[in-house]
C-alpha cells in the first residue's frame, strides 16, 4: 500500500513541471503546409487551455481538481518566397495552477524557424526546422513556469493536399528537448502526429475534424533515466476557418480524449492571419 501511494505521489510530482509544454506544439491548422503568395504575413494565436484531471502511467485518473488555466498570446511573423519560408514566434502567457497555489506570467520561449517546399506539383510538402530558445519567465523554485529554461531543436514536416471541396492538412513533429542546466533535468523528447480534414462549405468557409497524438520519452535527472515518466496524449476536435479579403480566421477546439502520465483538458484557440 505504501509503495502504491508513493508511486502515485511521484507521478503527480513529475507531472507538474511539464505544464509549459501542454500547448507548446500548436495544433495543425488549415493551410499550415500550403504554398502562399510571396510576401510577409502577420499571425496571432490566442489560446486557452483548461485542465482539472491528472492521470497515471495507465491513463487512470489520480487527481480531479488540479485547476490549471493557461492563456497564451503568440505573435508570429512569416515570410514566404515561392519556395522558402522563414518565421519567428513571440509568446506571452499566464498560467495558474489552483491546487498548487502557483502562477506564472510573462514572456514565453521564442521560436525561430526556416523551411523549403519540396518540388512536388500535386501536393505541398514543407519540411521545416525550428529552434526554441529559453527566453521565457522561469523560477527554479516553482513547478509551474511559462518558460522551460532549456533549448529545443524541432524538425517538422507539413503536408497540404486539396481534392475538390475536401482537403488534408497534416504534420509530423519531433522535439529534441535539451537539458535544463539549472535542474539537470532532460525533459524527454516528444513526437507529434497531427491531421486535419477540411470541407469547403462555401468559397470562404470551411470546417473539419482534427486529431492530435503525442508521445514522449522518459525524463532524465543528472543523467539517470526516471522510470515511468514518459507521457502520451490523444486529442480530437474541430477547426472552423473563414477567409476575409485580407485576413483569415481559424477557431480550434481540442479535447484530450486519452492521456497517460499528464494532464487532461480542453484547448481553445483563435488564429488570425494578416497579409501585409
Amino acid at each position: 500500500m505504501k509503495r502504491s501511494t508513493s508511486t502515485v505521489v511521484l507521478v503527480f510530482i513529475l507531472t507538474l513541471p511539464i505544464l509549459m509544454t501542454a500547448t507548446a506544439a500548436l495544433a495543425v491548422n488549415f493551410y499550415d503546409g500550403s504554398r502562399a503568395k510571396q510576401g510577409a504575413y502577420f499571425l496571432t494565436y490566442t489560446s486557452l487551455y483548461l485542465a482539472d484531471e491528472v492521470t497515471d502511467t495507465r491513463g487512470n485518473k489520480i487527481k480531479s481538481d488540479y485547476g490549471l488555466a493557461k492563456a497564451d498570446e503568440i505573435l508570429r511573423l512569416a515570410y514566404y518566397s515561392p519556395d522558402f519560408v522563414a518565421t519567428a514566434l513571440l509568446p506571452v502567457g499566464y498560467m495558474d495552477v489552483r491546487s498548487a497555489n502557483q502562477e506564472s506570467s510573462g514572456l514565453g520561449d521564442i521560436n525561430l524557424g526556416v523551411g523549403h517546399f519540396l518540388p512536388f506539383k500535386n501536393v505541398d510538402i514543407l519540411p521545416m526546422m525550428f529552434v526554441k530558445f529559453p527566453t521565457g519567465e522561469y523560477d527554479v523554485s516553482k513547478s509551474a513556469n511559462i518558460g522551460s529554461n532549456q533549448y529545443d531543436i524541432r524538425p517538422m514536416v507539413f503536408l497540404y493536399k486539396s481534392f475538390g471541396d475536401f482537403s488534408i492538412d497534416a504534420a509530423a513533429k519531433y522535439f529534441f528537448r535539451l537539458t535544463n542546466h539549472t535542474t539537470n533535468v532532460l525533459p524527454g523528447d516528444e513526437f507529434y502526429l497531427q491531421c486535419l480534414l477540411g470541407y469547403n462549405l462555401t468559397d470562404k468557409l470551411k470546417l473539419g475534424p482534427s486529431v492530435n497524438w503525442m508521445i514522449s520519452r522518459d525524463k532524465e535527472q543528472n543523467g539517470v533515466k526516471i522510470a515511468n515518466s514518459a507521457r502520451e496524449a490523444f486529442s480530437v476536435g474541430t477547426d472552423i476557418y473563414y477567409r476575409f479579403s485580407k485576413m483569415g480566421v481559424t477557431f480550434t477546439y481540442l479535447y484530450d480524449v486519452y492521456v497517460e502520465n499528464t494532464i487532461k483538458g480542453h484547448f481553445f484557440q483563435l488564429k488570425t492571419v494578416y497579409l501585409f
